[in-house]
């Protein structure tokens, strides 16, 4: 049984009206809260900020007033993306309650003392912009749930996110699919929706990383996992609701909801990384930082998915389509063999030029790219051979993290010695950080076949019967326990690879996630994410694909251990330490848990 239709709407919706007004309000107050004085004694801005807060912020607000009369359903949407955000931003503009000198944001403030300062009137109307902000998304949100159930006739746009944005992942979908038509719009989706979710993760990272590098002392910011609380909670609370946000955005059936949410999660995004950017281009003493450069990308990423997403695809031909497999497979193998080929470039060339005086720091870090760019080469070849590429590409998905790895730590030591020994680049680091590049294209390539050919195994075979479908689930249940108690066991081994040194020295500390963090602690957090989200997706995935998964994460950590017998001579009475037993047993469980998948698929 379906719902009846809702009956055409006379008009927007008062609350509509009343969310606009919000938030324009909001952002003319976070706008003009500088100019307030946020803090006493009164310390203004490094620059004229307020035009480059107020535009980005006020975008949403015109937008939905354009919009408000001729499709609400969509004006209503564009004031989710903010009100999403507003959670992270009011937290981390919390800094200026607790320690205002700490708060790094030359666009609200420009500190010259290291004495406390008070909060003043500027900061109750920065934090109450986004309150509003806030408020104005609930009342989109009440306000537009009968539009958007009104809109394409969808039975429950919010409830077509579950339904649809994974549409083609098991048999029983195919059989209720009702027919190609809705197979075809539930492959749009899914190709839409994989589209958003590389975009939004690349800001995620943008978010978590420092906006700048500076030469003043009373500008001093950093990334999240070293930055004061309050802004350490607001990155991660914005780092995780840009994709959540995203993905429900695009995952709904209904076209004005899609293009709505992702134009005002784009313009939330713009709110965010402009001023940092600004601030770099107009003040000396900063640097430049890739965070909110890579923020601003993803959010024009989005403005380009949201007008293609938001098409009646009866209208349009321009689909989100998805490449078919064969072209992606060969795709991903081109770009695993250009990410292996240079980053054994990067271990045989030089990372720095040093001063003479000065040994080259950056030796012993670069032979790890060894076993990442000879692993990324034997993928890569693998995925170019037909007969056996579908079968290798779940190992890329995984595999491909050896090479931040080991690049990031060689990066690590290329980046400070720039900084702090007057060194210069070489060949080699250029090469390694492009390897890195290649490495993560290849892997979302490899994604996106993935989700081609489950597409293609769902529907291939429209006429599948339940019985049929009964008999696979059967299966699937009968082999997902044996797989699911050893990969928890080698997830946790996994991540403690990844968190312990794996060498061990006197006067030595291994860069780490907790200790020395720098670029080489994203290689880890990296290389720890990889067999983390491996383990979980093989007990979801087919028995063949789940084995393949599962060794290519347990290659991930071969790399891992391999660092100690490779980077040993770089400190002296190096021994052993805990992350490398923790490294081999973790390879060992992953690869025994791929030996019983393996079986199961047999049987």
């Amino acid at each position: 049984m379906s719902r009846p239709t809702a009956p055409d709407p006379a008009g927007p919706p008062t609350g509509l009206t009343a969310a606009i007004a919000l938030s324009a309000l909001g952002a003319l107050l976070t706008a003009f809260a500088p100019l307030l004085g946020l803090v006493a004694p009164d310390m203004p801005a490094a620059f004229t900020s307020w035009p480059w807060l107020l535009v980005p912020a006020l975008v949403p607000a015109v937008l939905a007033a354009v919009f408000r009369g001729s499709r609400p359903a969509l004006a209503a949407a564009v004031l989710l993306g903010p009100a999403v955000l507003a959670p992270g931003r009011l937290v981390q503009d919390a800094q200026l309650l607790v320690d205002a000198g700490l708060a790094a944001r030359p666009e609200l403030l420009l500190p010259d003392t290291l004495d406390p300062l008070g909060a003043a009137p500027g900061t109750w109307v920065l934090l109450a912009g986004h309150l509003l902000a806030l408020a104005a998304g609930v009342l989109a949100l009440i306000a537009g749930r009968g539009l958007f159930d009104h809109a394409d006739g969808a039975s429950d746009a919010f409830g077509s996110f579950g339904e649809d944005a994974f549409a083609g992942s098991s048999v029983a979908e195919a059989a209720a699919d009702g027919g190609s038509g809705r197979g075809r719009a539930g492959a749009r989706r899914q190709g839409l929706l994989a589209l958003v979710l590389c975009a939004t993760a690349i800001a995620a990272v943008g978010l978590l990383m420092g906006p700048f590098t500076s030469e003043d002392p009373y500008l001093l910011a950093k990334p999240a996992v070293e930055a004061p609380v309050a802004v350490a909670i607001g990155s991660l609370l914005l780092a995780i609701a840009v994709p959540a946000a995203a993905g429900f955005m695009a995952g709904s059936a209904d076209r004005d909801l899609v293009r709505g949410g992702l134009l005002g999660l784009a313009a939330g995004l713009a709110a965010v990384a402009v001023p940092p950017l600004v601030a770099v281009a107009l003040l000396p003493r900063l640097h430049f930082g890739w965070g909110p450069a890579l923020a601003l990308a993803a959010a024009l990423v989005l403005v380009g998915l949201a007008v293609e997403g938001g098409r009646d695809p009866a209208r349009s031909s321009g689909e989100v389509r998805l490449p078919a497999l064969t072209r992606l497979l060969r795709a991903a193998g081109a770009l695993a063999l250009l990410a292996g080929a240079l980053a054994v470039v990067g271990a045989l060339t030089p990372h720095l030029r040093m001063p003479s005086w000065i040994d080259d720091p950056s030796v012993y870090p670069a032979r790890l790219l060894w076993p990442g760019g000879v692993l990324l080469v034997l993928l890569g070849a693998a995925l170019l051979v037909p007969s056996i590429a579908a079968a290798v590409r779940p190992a890329l998905t995984a595999a491909w993290a050896a090479l931040p790895l080991a690049g990031a730590a060689a990066l690590d030591s290329v980046l400070t010695s720039t900084q702090v020994a007057g060194a210069d680049a070489a060949p080699g680091a250029w090469a390694s950080g492009a390897a890195m590049v290649f490495a993560l294209l290849a892997a979302i390539t490899a994604a996106l076949a993935g989700g081609v050919e489950r597409e293609e195994v769902d529907l291939a075979e429209p006429d599948w019967q339940p019985e049929r479908g009964a008999d696979v689930d059967l299966a699937e249940r009968s082999w997902r326990p044996v797989v699911a108690v050893p990969a928890a066991l080698a997830a946790l081994l996994g991540l403690a690879a990844v968190l312990l040194p794996v060498l061990s020295a006197p006067d030595y500390t291994a860069p780490g996630v907790f200790t020395r963090f720098g670029t080489a602690s994203w290689g880890l957090i990296g290389a720890g994410v990889a067999v983390l989200v491996a383990t979980v997706l093989a007990v979801r995935s087919r028995p063949a694909r789940a084995a393949a998964l599962l060794v290519g994460a347990a290659l991930v950590m071969v790399v891992r251990a391999l660092e100690f017998p490779l980077t040993a001579g770089r400190a002296a009475d190096a021994t052993p330490g805990p992350g490398l037993w923790c490294a081999v047993a973790a390879a060992v469980v992953l690869l025994i848990t791929a030996l019983l998948a393996g079986r199961s698929a047999e049987r």
